[in-house]
């Protein structure tokens, strides 16, 4: 009887250490699948937040060389503009500063030559060019001021001069601004090329 008590005892023991080998194996298996379950979820995860953030990085990238550019074109149209009135600056001095010479009584005299009806027109000047250029002008135009072509000052020409009809009906704009103005559009091309021919 101890022995079949030993033997059932045996056999209990065995059935028991077996179906706990076999829990524990299921259990190991299980945590194993959970342990390469969040492995692979922690993998997928990562991947999916650094395709992320490369998105993010190229598209600010992306922005900042957007933003790069547009500082870049902003900064060449401000100076394309700054060297533009410089330029017109200095043409409208050098135009003045031809105007205050003698030459331009031999310009006034060939224009009011090839006017007609020079008796209809005035040369107007500035206050300052008719007390230093009047007895010059007098002289040359003698032949034109006898038919009655007027010399006079009057405050609206600052520099340069007008030939204007004696009625108020036109004139002609000859001030260092206006023919600085109309002179500007034939040289800008060929200063722009120069100056911005890196850029393109």
């Amino acid at each position: 009887m101890a022995q079949q008590i030993q033997d059932l005892v045996a056999s209990i023991r065995k059935d028991g250490i077996e179906a706990a080998q076999k829990e524990a194996s299921q259990l190991i298996a299980d945590a194993k699948a959970q342990a390469d379950e969040i492995v692979s979820s922690g993998r997928k995860r990562a991947s999916q937040l650094i395709d992320e953030a490369q998105k993010e990085i190229d598209v600010r990238d992306q922005s900042a060389r957007a933003s790069l550019h547009q500082a870049s074109r902003d900064v060449q149209l401000s100076l394309k503009k700054a060297i533009q009135a410089q330029l017109d600056l200095l043409l409208v001095e050098k135009i003045e500063k031809a105007f205050d010479s003698d030459a331009v009584v031999a310009l006034i005299g060939t224009i009011v030559e090839r006017l007609s009806d020079g008796a209809a027109k005035e040369v107007q000047l500035s206050e300052k060019d008719f007390k230093k250029l009047a007895a010059s002008l007098k002289s040359a135009l003698s032949d034109k001021i006898k038919e009655g072509l007027e010399i006079k000052a009057v405050p609206t020409v600052t520099t340069g001069f007008r030939i204007a009809e004696k009625d108020g009906s036109g004139f002609y704009d000859f001030s260092a601004e206006e023919t600085a103005s109309l002179m500007a559009p034939f040289l800008s091309p060929a200063i722009a090329e120069i100056v911005f021919a890196q850029t393109k």
